[in-house]
């Protein structure tokens, strides 16, 4: 799908930024978290791939499907919904530690994850200049990641068993709906969707597709396996947060 750009002078990118921070800590912490305790709700360590598979699956599935809910919703209460999906997921695996719970929690997850980003992505670029957009991408990538790096290093203080952890990642998703709530003016105004036919996917930057295909082969693995190898290293144990970060 393809969106004509916005000409609103309106277009703040306050709160998606300040919400999409606390997101990135959250998101950086649990991450790293759901892996790290399998042991600790008895739950065999082998479904760790599968929880990442399936979560990023969840981020396919979500990423190509929920562009009408943003029209429909526009993006201030299209990214309160999808945070607070998140949260529900969050909550879901501490109720119910179980495999069967936990797959669809993260599936469920990884749509919701899906919506943030695109209403985050979306909302930030819809801009009248290039150097617009790439001083809003440039913000959105330093939240992003700075967020998802200092999220790491809660592992150290926080640890990984007990319901704590879990509780402080849906703090900081409830905090990062607050910007939203509280900040009702900005967002961009709605815009009509345009299909993208699948014969002018030839033309988009080849380059750029492969960087993104290369980035996904890595981070999932990355993210979903890193942890539980760097934890199993007796010596590495103990910055497993920090290697991570």
């Amino acid at each position: 799908m393809a969106e004509s750009a916005a000409t609103s002078t309106s277009n703040n990118p306050l709160a998606p930024v300040i919400g999409l921070s606390f997101f990135a800590i959250a998101s950086g912490f649990l991450m790293s978290l759901i892996p790290l305790s399998l042991p600790a709700f008895k739950l065999d360590e082998n479904l760790a791939p599968w929880l990442a598979s399936i979560f990023y699956f969840g981020l396919l599935i979500g990423a190509t499907t929920i562009e009408r809910i943003v029209v429909k919703m526009g993006h201030r209460f299209a990214f309160i919904l999808f945070l607070s999906l998140l949260i529900v997921s969050v909550l879901a695996q501490l109720a119910l530690p179980n495999t069967v719970n936990w797959l669809i929690a993260r599936f469920v997850a990884g749509v919701a994850v899906a919506g943030v980003f695109v209403v985050v992505e979306s909302w930030l670029l819809m801009t009248n200049t290039a150097k617009s957009r790439a001083k809003r991408l440039g913000l959105y990538m330093t939240s992003l990641y700075g967020g998802s790096a200092v999220g790491q290093l809660a592992i150290g203080p926080l640890g990984t068993e007990g319901s704590t952890p879990y509780l402080f990642v849906a703090s900081l998703l409830f905090l990062a709906i607050l910007a939203p709530l509280l900040i009702t003016k900005g967002q961009p105004e709605k815009q009509h969707l345009e299909k993208l036919p699948l014969k002018e996917i030839k033309t988009l930057s080849h380059p750029a597709m492969l960087g993104c295909l290369a980035s996904g082969l890595l981070l999932g693995p990355i993210y979903g396996l890193m942890p539980v190898y760097i934890s199993a290293q007796a010596d590495q144990a103990q910055y497993t947060g920090t290697l991570m970060a």
